[in-house]
């Protein structure tokens, strides 16, 4: 087992952070005035749950890096002990911080089986686990969402996922 310091972490964090935040961009184009999604809750900014009047790009950016810390602060225990048992999985942790985001970062800090498989370096059953997850609660079942979600399952999944 390596031993991870604090440091690591918080570089680990600030890395996987900046490249979740980049990934839920992708996802969600800017939005200024909040419009329902398939499952009709109102989305705004980059993909906010929320129901306000127009945002600015700005405050749409501060949101969503507000809510990533609140990601990362939920997962760090889990993600610390993942570190430390597979140092190499820091470049998958843009992908469970936009997961984690997307599908509520407490709900997947509860999921132990997932995390089970991701201490197993099982990153098989860890994708099979996270498309176990009834995605269409969270954004309908349209085509393109389905493949945005199955795209961050496989890049956790990958075997290299360096990109």
């Amino acid at each position: 087992m390596t031993d991870l310091d604090d440091h690591s972490l918080l570089l680990a964090e600030v890395r996987a952070g900046r490249r979740a935040i980049d990934i839920v961009q992708e996802l969600f184009p800017f939005q200024p005035t909040a419009k329902p999604d398939e499952v009709g809750i109102l989305r705004l900014g980059h993909g906010r749950p929320i129901q306000r009047r127009p945002v600015s790009t700005a405050t749409a950016l501060h949101w969503l890096k507000s809510d990533m810390v609140h990601v990362q602060q939920v997962l760090r225990g889990r993600v610390f002990e993942l570190l430390a048992l597979h140092p190499e999985a820091s470049d998958r942790l843009p992908y469970l911080y936009a997961v984690g985001d997307l599908l509520d970062a407490e709900t997947l800090r509860d999921a132990n089986p997932l995390w089970d498989a991701m201490r197993k370096g099982d990153w098989r059953t860890a994708a099979t686990e996270l498309m176990a997850c009834q995605w269409d609660r969270y954004y309908g079942s349209t085509a393109e969402k389905r493949r945005a979600v199955i795209g961050l399952v496989m890049a956790i999944a990958a075997p290299d996922t360096a990109h």
